[in-house]
């Protein structure tokens, strides 16, 4: 039961939850960072990967049939890389900067 003078002072009526950040939640919230909005408040980037988890969780397995559409569509692009969805001087200049010969 939420009582009245609970919610009185907060910015919302919804119930709160409280959560310890322990080493496995702190990885968590690491390896998320990147991917979610510039100083977002830890409440916020904690909410964000719950949501985010429980659709990721829902979501219904991926075919073998699906798998291997994609995998050929892939194959495809290298067969024909003029169809290629993506540049592949950016791609060959990426990986000269990240792994550059010595």
């Amino acid at each position: 039961m939420v009582h009245q003078w609970y919610t009185r002072g907060v910015a919302t009526s919804h119930p709160r939850i409280q959560v310890t950040e322990d080493a496995e939640l702190a990885r968590a919230l690491r390896a998320a960072a990147p991917h979610l909005k510039p100083g977002l408040p830890r409440s916020q980037q904690v909410r964000e990967l719950a949501i985010v988890g429980a659709r990721h969780l829902a979501e219904e397995p991926m075919s073998e049939e699906r798998r291997h559409e994609l995998t050929e569509r892939l194959a495809s692009y290298f067969e024909h890389p003029e169809t290629a969805p993506w540049d592949w001087d950016s791609m060959r200049e990426s990986k000269r900067l990240a792994w550059p010969f010595r």
